[in-house]
């Protein structure tokens, strides 16, 4: 798992959105995946958003990526993991619950590549939206169409929205793909419900699905959420 230029350059433009977060949490603790002229690109483009940004003050030794979100003005992010293996704080196997301890204790929650990877992609989510406080931000970055084989899943625009939105009541910030070979080519993705075929599109090569949203206050009723087009 990794932040590669189209996951860089979405966090960078919801680092606006972190409200003065105090506490992050991350699936997999993250890399940073922008060797050479990828770096100088993202350097360039970032500041678009205000981020005046050397390579030494987003980059560390062990090629992890705390120093990068530090620089993008994130609070210090925790990772959580099913291994010890890349040094984790919090040792989880997200295809169960977290445990009571950790929920509604995080103001920023990031899937960065990790719930297509979970068998039990549901329980995943819900983790995910378990982890957050009242008022927190879900960022989340994952593959979908053209990805064959790369996980057990390829997420569409029906979890961001009807999940995050419609189910859970969360403020839908961004919804958007972007071909993995364009990463400039950011393309909005409406609300899918209700629509013929739902949110149904043909893409050629890999994209990812980029979303952001923000937990209610105050939670509404929960039920499972259903595809957009059977509602």
């Amino acid at each position: 798992m990794g932040i590669s230029l189209i996951p860089a350059m979405f966090l960078a433009r919801h680092a606006a959105n972190l409200n003065g977060a105090q506490r992050g949490i991350v699936l997999g603790r993250q890399k940073l995946r922008m060797p050479g002229r990828k770096l100088d690109r993202f350097l360039a483009a970032v500041q678009m958003h205000g981020f005046d940004l050397t390579a030494p003050q987003v980059t560390q030794a062990d090629g992890f990526t705390e120093s990068f979100f530090a620089a993008l003005g994130y609070p210090p992010i925790e990772a959580m993991d099913f291994t010890d293996k890349e040094g984790a704080r919090h040792i989880h196997d997200l295809n169960h619950p977290v445990p009571e301890g950790l929920r509604e204790q995080f103001d920023l929650v990031i899937d960065g590549g990790t719930t297509e990877h979970i068998f039990y992609i549901g329980q995943a989510i819900d983790n995910c939206y378990a982890l957050l406080k009242p008022g927190g931000l879900m960022l989340s970055f994952v593959s979908c169409d053209g990805w064959f084989g790369h996980g057990f899943f390829q997420t569409g625009p029906d979890v961001p929205w009807r999940y995050w939105h419609h189910a859970r009541g969360c403020e839908m910030l961004e919804v958007s793909v972007v071909p993995r070979h364009q990463p400039r080519l950011v393309t909005p993705i409406p609300d899918p419900t209700g629509q013929p075929r739902g949110g149904e599109r043909f893409m050629q090569g890999p994209h990812m699905l980029l979303y952001a949203c923000r937990k209610p206050r105050t939670a509404p009723p929960y039920a499972p959420p259903i595809q957009g087009h059977y509602v």
